[in-house]
């Protein structure tokens, strides 16, 4: 009898060390929005931060911003779209900062960011300088096919603050509830200050 409950503590601490490996011990998946202040920008980590065990931009898949301009116009409303691709996706989700590039603003908000649809939210960053993170929602995780998109509104900064950084992480996740098997892409993209207002 002692030999049996020592292989029965054996097993379920095996089971235990696999469940938690899988994600099983706790551990919920992000469908509401990933931790805020992880999109890779001014120091802050990516979806890597649980998601490691495959390449980062991995080939086999991309993430782009349609409609950046290469240089905003102060107090312009710019409509972007995240574009995240890879084949096998069951579930995907992102997370987007628009933030000051230089100088001693550097690192804090640049314009104001708002959701089109219910696909995305805007949620406030931590302290000290208050930032906003456009991520998807419940139902922006849902993908069909090898492609899925969220839209947002962005409204440049009323006066030229300099050259904008805009971050993205993005999970092209295989929807098993576990941070395995899960390809995280990331970018940077500067859009140049100035212009005129409009």
């Amino acid at each position: 009898m002692n030999s049996w409950n020592g292989t029965s503590a054996t097993l379920l601490a095996v089971a235990a060390t696999v469940a938690a490996a899988r994600g099983g011990s706790g551990r919920k998946a992000n469908y509401d929005g990933p931790p805020v202040a992880h999109t890779g920008g001014f120091g802050e980590p990516t979806c890597r931060a649980c998601h490691q065990d495959e390449p980062l931009n991995a080939p086999g898949g991309s993430l782009r911003i349609e409609g950046l301009p290469r240089r905003y116009e102060p107090g312009r409303a710019y409509m972007l779209t995240v574009v995240l691709r890879r084949s096998g996706m069951g579930r995907a989700g992102f997370e987007l900062s628009t933030r000051v590039a230089d100088g001693q603003e550097a690192g804090s908000q640049a314009g104001v960011l708002e959701a089109r649809d219910a696909r995305a939210s805007v949620v406030p960053g931590p302290p000290p300088k208050p930032v906003q993170y456009a991520e998807q929602t419940r139902e922006g995780c849902s993908v069909s096919g090898p492609e899925t998109r969220w839209v947002l509104r962005w409204q440049s900064p009323a006066a030229a603050a300099g050259d904008v950084l805009i971050h993205v992480a993005a999970n092209a996740a295989n929807y098993d509830d576990s941070p395995l098997g899960d390809f995280i892409y990331v970018g940077e993209w500067r859009v140049s200050g100035g212009g005129r207002p409009r």
